[in-house]
């Protein structure tokens, strides 16, 4: 008796969790770049992500959301010497804290921080001399680090399950075993709740 209502309590606990998680996806465009004290002459880059993930709430307007996101970042360097061009496909979870502030019965303002982890699944670089004489491209550079650590904060507006807003993530890995240069990039997104 004592273990049927055991597994009772786990089965009621287990539905109880799952029903307040609520799913959503989400896509996004904005601008990328590098900073770091090796870095000069970096200009912005035009990146995109995709995502899925889920809400969970902790309190009353507290809430965990998670996400699993495919984030294309890099950046443009421009100086007398060499032009050259970085882009990184990550494979990143996010996972944030977000809290909800209710500002109608349909418009809700969410504002959230939180860790990102990371791994480059390709990379390219394009490389050039300012006088157009030599260009370089190539991929997977042995001095890549493929793993990014970092930290996503950003605003989301709801409107019903519509949802849209703006997110910062800033790297805290070097994206080069030789030089101090680091991801920065910026996203405006739009998505969906289940």
């Amino acid at each position: 008796m004592k273990k049927l209502l055991f597994y009772l309590c786990m089965c009621f606990t287990t539905t109880n969790l799952f029903a307040q998680v609520t799913w959503n996806t989400k896509g996004g465009l904005g601008v990328a770049t590098c900073y770091g004290s090796d870095i000069k002459g970096s200009k912005t880059h035009f990146v995109g992500k995709i995502g899925v993930g889920f809400e969970y709430p902790l309190a009353s307007n507290w809430s965990l959301m998670p996400s699993l996101e495919l984030a294309w970042k890099g950046a443009k360097i421009e100086n007398e010497t060499f032009k050259s061009t970085l882009d990184f496909f990550y494979l990143q979870v996010p996972a944030v804290l977000a809290y909800r502030v209710n500002i109608s019965d349909s418009w809700n303002t969410t504002l959230k921080v939180g860790p990102y982890v990371g791994y480059a699944l390709s990379d390219h670089y394009e490389l050039s001399d300012s006088s157009g004489k030599y260009s370089y491209k190539g991929s997977g550079s042995a001095d890549i680090n493929k793993f990014d650590v970092g930290l996503d904060a950003g605003i989301d507006f709801e409107c019903h399950r519509f949802v849209f807003g703006l997110e910062a993530e800033m790297g805290f890995i070097k994206l080069d075993n030789n030089n101090n240069i680091k991801n920065l990039a910026f996203y405006a997104t739009i998505g969906w709740k289940f």
